[in-house]
């Protein structure tokens, strides 16, 4: 009698454990971005830019054309004509005055389909700010902000990527996951 309880006993606890084991692989460790997701992008113009033209860029990057994205200056790539510009695989947002103060790319949109084929881990939000930049590396340059698309970035519900252009430059407003 003994033996029939720990038989299901044991295959009990074994089911249980695979199922931890295996759940464990689908929560965020520490230091991992995790498998990249889908958000929609709301970019927001800051009140002392909504009288203003502003362009702003959501390029789309892999892990291995993100190093020459976060070098490449950004006044060259705000250039009429500039090449990388040109091949750049973007969404366009165009702000301009009397126009909607906000715009956004959605978690609908075709291009994310496009860029999940591709193996896109990044994007960029690069923004045609008025006045003179010195261009500098990566974030660094108040005309870039890069948001990486690993869902253990992000809380575990979050579903828009909010970013607000200023004159200053570009800032995330989305919080990241608290640490842990």
């Amino acid at each position: 009698m003994k033996s029939l309880i720990d038989k299901p006993l044991v295959a009990g606890l074994c089911v249980l454990s695979l199922i931890l084991v295996l759940s464990g692989c689908e929560t965020c460790k520490p230091g991992v971005a995790g498998p990249p997701g889908q958000y929609t992008i709301e970019v927001a113009l800051a009140d002392s830019l909504k009288d203003k033209n502003v362009l702003v860029d959501l390029v789309g990057v892999t892990p291995l054309s993100l190093p020459s994205w976060e070098n490449y200056d950004m006044g060259k790539y705000w250039t009429p004509g500039d090449e990388k510009r040109q091949d750049a695989d973007k969404v366009q947002l165009s702000f301009s005055k009397g126009k909607s103060a906000t715009l956004s790319m959605t978690i609908t949109d075709a291009k994310w389909q496009a860029w999940k084929a591709k193996g896109v881990t990044h994007v960029l939000v690069l923004a045609d700010l008025p006045g003179m930049q010195t261009s500098r590396p990566g974030n660094q340059d108040a005309r870039r902000q890069i948001l990486q698309l690993g869902k253990c970035i992000w809380p575990s519900k979050t579903v828009v990527l909010n970013v607000q252009v200023k004159s200053s430059g570009i800032e995330v407003i989305t919080p990241l996951r608290p640490p842990g």
